[in-house]
C-alpha cells in the first residue's frame, strides 16, 4: 500500500480535537488554571499548553520523542549553514508574511513601511549568538522537545531574515502560533519590531491565547476585548480596518459574477453538502440566482461538482474574493471570514442554522461577533 507523507500528516491532523469538541466553559476553566506569565517564554509556553489540550496525549508523546532526536541534528545543520550562506546584507524597510494577501494589511502599516513580502522565509540559519535563546528554552522546558523544536525552526528563519535584510519590522498574521511571544522577544533583542495583523474571523479559542507582539492590529474593539479575555498582552492592540474588510463594491463591480445568494463553503461531508444544497432550494423556487463558492483549500471541489451544476459554482481561481463579495445580495454560510467581509461591506448576511444547527447554537458561547449583529437565519427564509 502506497502511504505518502501527506497521508500520514493528514491522519495526524484529523485526530486532534477541534474548537467545538471542547466546550467554551472548559476552555475558560483551563485558561484560568494557568499561572500569570512572567515573561515571553512563559507566554509562549502557556499558549503551547492551551494548544496541547486539543492534541491526544499519544500524539504528543510521538512528537516529543521524534523531535528530541531531531533537535541536536537540526541545530548542527543550521549552525553549519551560517558559515556557507551569503553574508552580504541589504536593508529593507519591513518584511511581511503577506504575499498574495496584501489586502489584509491595514493602510496604517502600508503607509508607514515599504513592506517586502517576496523575501519571507527565503532561508534559515543559526548564529552562535542564537544558541543563547535555545539554551534559555531548554533550561526552562527540558521536558518539551516539540516546543523547543518549533522555536528552533522559527528562530532559524527569523535569524536569516534579520541578518540578510536588516528590516525595521517583521509583519505577520500568526497570533495562533505558540512561538509568537518568544519571537517578539527575539526580535526586540535585535532592535526589530514584531507586528501582527488580524486576517481571519476569531472566536473564543484558547489556541489564540497569551500572545504578545509589539503591535497587534485588530478589526475593531470587539476583537481587542476578545483577545484580552484570552489573556493576550493588553497594551499591544491597535484598531485598523484593512482593505479586505471594506470591499469597494463599485471598483469590483462585475455583472457576470452576480448572484442573489452565494453560499460560502468550507469543509463538508457528502451528507452536509446535500443538506446545504437542499436548504438553498427556496431561492431556486423564487427564481433567484445562486452560486456555491468552495474554499480553495478546505473544500472538496470534486464532490461539489458531482452534486452541483458547474454553472452554479464560483471557482476561487477564477473570481477573486473581493469581486465575489461585491457582486451579491446575500452572503450565506456558517462562521467564516467572508461573512464578516460581506457584513462590513454593507451586504446582507445569512447564517446557516440548518445544516450547521448544532454549531450555530454553540457560536454564542464562543463569542461569534455576527451573533450579536442583526443577521438573517437561513431557516427564516424557507
Amino acid at each position: 500500500m502506497n502511504i505518502s507523507i501527506f497521508n500520514i500528516l493528514n491522519f495526524f491532523s484529523k485526530v486532534d480535537r477541534t474548537l467545538f469538541d471542547i466546550p467554551a466553559t472548559q476552555q475558560r476553566a483551563f485558561l484560568a488554571f494557568l499561572k500569570e506569565p512572567e515573561d515571553d517564554i512563559d507566554r509562549s509556553y502557556n499558549q503551547y499548553l492551551c494548544q496541547m489540550l486539543f492534541v491526544p496525549y499519544w500524539k504528543q508523546m510521538i512528537f516529543n520523542a521524534f523531535t528530541m532526536v531531531l533537535v541536536p541534528f537540526v541545530v548542527v545543520v543550521f549552525l553549519l549553514k551560517d558559515f556557507f550562506i551569503n553574508k552580504k546584507s541589504e536593508t529593507l524597510d519591513a518584511i511581511g508574511e503577506c504575499k498574495g494577501l496584501e489586502e489584509i494589511i491595514p493602510r496604517e502599516l502600508s503607509d508607514k513601511y515599504v513592506i517586502h513580502n517576496e523575501v519571507w522565509f527565503r532561508g534559515s540559519h543559526l548564529s552562535v549568538a542564537d544558541t543563547y535563546f535555545l539554551f534559555l528554552l531548554i533550561k526552562r522546558h527540558p521536558g518539551s522537545p516539540y516546543f523547543i523544536f518549533k522555536m528552533l525552526i522559527k528562530i532559524a528563519h527569523y535569524s536569516y531574515m534579520l541578518s540578510r535584510y536588516c528590516p525595521k519590522a517583521l509583519i505577520v498574521h500568526n497570533e495562533y502560533s505558540f512561538t509568537s511571544s518568544v519571537l517578539t522577544y527575539y526580535c526586540n533583542r535585535r532592535n526589530v519590531l514584531h507586528i501582527n495583523i488580524m486576517h481571519g474571523e476569531k472566536l473564543f479559542y484558547i489556541r489564540d491565547s497569551f500572545f504578545r507582539y509589539d503591535n497587534c492590529y485588530v478589526w475593531n474593539n470587539y476583537y481587542k476585548e476578545l483577545f484580552i479575555s484570552l489573556r493576550a498582552e493588553k497594551t499591544q492592540f491597535k484598531v485598523a480596518i484593512p482593505p479586505s474588510l471594506l470591499v469597494d463594491c463599485d471598483k469590483y463591480y462585475a455583472p457576470s459574477c452576480f448572484a442573489d445568494y452565494k453560499y460560502y463553503l468550507t469543509t463538508y461531508t457528502e451528507a452536509k453538502l446535500k443538506s446545504i444544497i437542499h436548504s438553498m432550494e427556496f431561492a431556486v423556487r423564487q427564481g433567484k440566482k445562486i452560486y456555491f463558492r468552495p474554499h480553495p483549500r478546505y473544500s472538496d471541489i470534486k464532490l461539489l461538482e458531482s452534486l452541483v451544476d458547474k454553472a452554479k459554482i464560483e471557482y476561487p481561481n477564477k473570481v477573486s474574493i473581493l469581486t465575489s463579495i461585491a457582486n451579491l445580495n446575500y452572503a450565506v454560510g456558517s462562521y467564516t471570514t467572508v461573512l464578516n467581509q460581506a457584513y462590513f461591506s454593507g451586504k446582507e448576511v445569512v447564517l446557516d442554522d440548518m445544516t450547521f444547527d448544532k454549531q450555530y447554537k454553540k457560536l454564542t458561547d464562543y463569542q461569534y461577533i455576527l451573533h450579536k449583529k442583526d443577521c438573517i437565519r437561513l431557516s427564516d427564509l424557507q
